[in-house]
């Protein structure tokens, strides 16, 4: 009994042998199979934006297909797409856009709310762009508020140097009258 057993533990054994020798390169090939696997669906769960390369990719368009764009992000934004919102405060920002106008881009971020937001879709690299985008219109709008006064202060100051050439011209004409009525007066005296 004791042979039987020992020859069945020895066929046990090396048919253990043969199923590891065969089925390793199996077994390596599912598990190199399971780990791509993992990655490729890491990498594709990727929903964040890169609002950099999408202003990079915008200054590059031509009219036509900046106006085709708002279209689309205006059609993006009612369906709850997350990136529509900030795609069009940068069509608005951007100074070749058929739509730029920096008082409405701030308005729209002022209004917009980044914390939803804050770790689901946007990376630190693109929150940073939304500062520095609001930053940058801050600065716009007060270049445009100094532009405003300096052409009130100009339009202003023309008026009054045009006021004051008239003066001139005027004070200009009374000379000549006098230095014709002088001369009248030495030609009598004489």
């Amino acid at each position: 009994m004791t042979k039987i057993s020992g020859n069945l533990s020895l066929s046990l054994f090396g048919m253990m042998n043969q199923i590891k020798q065969h089925c390793m390169p199996l077994l390596i090939i599912v598990l190199l199979s399971a780990l791509s696997g993992c990655q490729i669906l890491d990498g594709s769960k990727n929903d964040e934006v890169d609002f950099s390369h999408y202003y990079l990719w915008i200054k590059s368009l031509t009219d036509d297909e900046i106006a085709q764009e708002i279209i689309q992000q205006k059609s993006n934004k009612p369906s709850g797409y997350a990136q529509a919102d900030v795609q069009l405060i940068m069509l608005y920002s951007l100074p070749t856009s058929p739509i730029h106008n920096p008082y409405t881009a701030k308005a729209l971020l002022n209004d917009y709310s980044l914390a939803p937001y804050n770790e689901t879709v946007f990376s630190a690299t693109d929150l940073a762009f939304i500062v520095m985008l609001k930053d940058q219109l801050n600065q716009q709008l007060l270049l445009l508020e100094k532009i405003t006064n300096y052409k009130g202060v100009y339009i202003q100051s023309k008026k009054l140097n045009t006021a004051q050439q008239l003066k001139i011209d005027q004070l200009n004409e009374q000379i000549i009258q006098l230095k014709k009525i002088e001369k009248t007066i030495s030609k009598r005296g004489q």
